[in-house]
């Protein structure tokens, strides 16, 4: 790795950073040095566009602090993105399946076939009640780090094979970091949107 890569299209970028609620100062979210987020610039598309202007030009060891509305962020909540689905669709073998509890996230797929993260608000007999906007969604966020490492992204980075657009938000462990994705990781696979 160069010590003068920047962030900029083409790079694959290791970024650690504390996510805050704005003007509380809530921590929401904490993406670790050792276990930092990644992505493609220009290529990765589940990363929020607030934070992708704020690294732009930014090198290995460079520091940002970058205050998001929700429209460069998270996105506006929409009271359309909750739903009442019918219990069929969460049963097994005539019974509700166990992972179906209020406050779960569950991965579901979109007639379209995009697969989206719910958060379960109620259960009763007449269905399942969602909420499929993001859980940071209608929030200020700021975000607060550092750039881990920048270099030229491989040939498999820039054009994964039926991936995300390279470095899915699932980090380097493999397992969503709450939400961060916005469309859905469960279980170490990716959405995207």
């Amino acid at each position: 790795m160069e010590q003068n890569e920047k962030v900029g299209p083409g790079k694959y970028v290791k970024y650690a950073y504390k996510l805050y609620s704005e003007p509380d100062g809530e921590l929401l979210f904490e993406a670790k040095e050792d276990a930092p987020d990644e992505m493609v610039y220009g290529v990765s598309h589940e990363v929020v566009p607030g934070l992708i202007a704020a690294l732009k030009d930014l090198g290995a060891g460079d520091k940002f602090e970058v205050v998001l509305p929700p429209a460069a962020a998270f996105g506006d909540r929409y009271d359309d993105n909750v739903v009442t689905l019918e219990r069929e669709i969460f049963e097994r073998d005539g019974e509700l399946a166990e992972e179906v509890k209020v406050g779960a996230e569950l991965p579901m797929m979109t007639a379209e076939g995009f697969r989206i993260l719910g958060r379960v608000l109620d259960i009763d007999d007449k269905g399942i009640r969602m909420d499929f906007n993001h859980p940071f969604a209608g929030k200020t966020v700021k975000y607060v780090g550092n750039v881990v490492e920048v270099r030229e992204a491989t040939p498999e980075e820039l054009h994964p094979a039926g991936g995300c657009g390279g470095g899915c938000c699932c980090g380097s462990e493999g397992s969503c970091h709450e939400g961060d994705c916005g469309s859905g990781c469960s279980e170490g696979s990716c959405g995207c949107h």
